[in-house]
């Protein structure tokens, strides 16, 4: 009985080891980087007729990669020439940790938020890591009847 004891044992052992190489070879969507983030800066301007002006059109991450996203609204001046910013499926498909507007900030630990809105000069930024890959929409509109759009794309890899 002792012999089988030790057998069951062993094999159990063995096969929880099987079972962490395999995870550590094959799930790299779980795997999150250490040390500060990197920033990466998304400016939105008004153009001639009004329309959001993004600075970049695209931005590439690595799976896993610690960043903190800096939504800048550098000339809104109030409700009806602000912005409205919104990063569904990026949000969903990432680990959120911090939220922050001016000094004010927001430890959610992977809780979401829906919205950002730029009223007025400002900016607002949030830390995450990206936690799948794949490619991602980010959405910004003005506040106009019917909304004046531009859009951004995520590449995580």
């Amino acid at each position: 009985m002792e012999r089988r004891t030790a057998l069951v044992s062993a094999l159990f052992g063995v096969s929880l080891l099987a079972v962490a190489v395999v995870s550590a070879q094959g799930h790299e969507s779980g795997m999150i980087a250490s040390g500060p983030p990197e920033d990466i800066v998304l400016e939105v301007t008004t153009g001639s007729n009004g329309e959001p002006v993004v600075s970049q059109e695209e931005f590439r991450l690595v799976l896993g990669g610690y960043y903190r996203f800096n939504l800048v609204c550098s000339d809104a001046v109030d409700d009806l020439t602000g912005f409205h910013f919104e990063a569904p499926e990026l949000l969903a498909n990432s680990h959120l940790r911090v939220v922050s507007v001016g000094d004010i900030e927001v430890y959610l630990q992977g809780m979401s938020f829906r919205a950002i809105e730029c009223d007025e000069v400002g900016s607002a930024r949030f830390s995450f890591h990206p936690m799948r890959a794949g490619e991602y929409t980010l959405y910004v509109r003005d506040h106009s009847d019917p909304p004046q759009e531009a859009f951004v794309r995520v590449i995580v890899e």
